[in-house]
C-alpha cells in the first residue's frame, strides 16, 4: 500500500471515529485472506462458488483483523448475503467481547452499532 492509500485510510479511519461517515463494506473475493487489508473491504475467502471465512479491519478504526467463520458445521457461524453490487450483510451481528469491544451489525454494506 503507498503512503497516500496509507494517508487516506487515516483520514477515513478518524472521520468514522468522530462520528461524520459511515463505512460502506464491499466483498472481495478472494481464495486466501491478504496479510495486509484495507478498510471498507469484506474478504471473502473460498473457491468454485463455496465461501469459508470472510475478514475484515474492524470499523472502529482500532485495527484489529476480524475473522467471521461461514461454514455452517463449526460454531460460530455468519451467513453472508449480498446485493448484485457488492454489498455485504452479516448475521448474527459481530462481537468482540475483549479489546476495543465492538458490537455491530453489518447490513447491505453499512456498520449500524448496537
Amino acid at each position: 500500500m503507498t503512503l497516500w492509500h496509507q494517508i487516506v485510510e487515516l483520514w477515513l479511519c478518524l472521520l468514522t471515529r468522530l462520528g461524520f461517515r459511515t463505512p460502506t463494506f464491499r466483498t472481495v473475493r478472494v481464495v486466501d485472506i491478504p496479510d495486509k487489508l484495507r478498510t471498507e473491504r469484506l474478504y471473502v475467502a473460498g473457491e468454485d462458488g463455496y465461501a469459508w471465512t470472510a475478514a475484515m479491519l474492524c470499523p472502529c478504526g482500532c485495527g484489529k483483523v476480524l475473522e467471521m467463520n461461514l461454514l455452517p458445521d463449526a460454531q460460530p457461524c455468519w451467513t453472508l448475503t449480498e446485493t448484485p453490487d457488492g454489498l455485504a450483510s452479516l448475521h448474527p451481528s459481530v462481537w468482540l467481547k475483549r479489546d476495543c469491544e465492538a458490537h455491530f451489525w453489518l447490513q447491505k454494506g453499512k456498520v449500524r452499532w448496537v
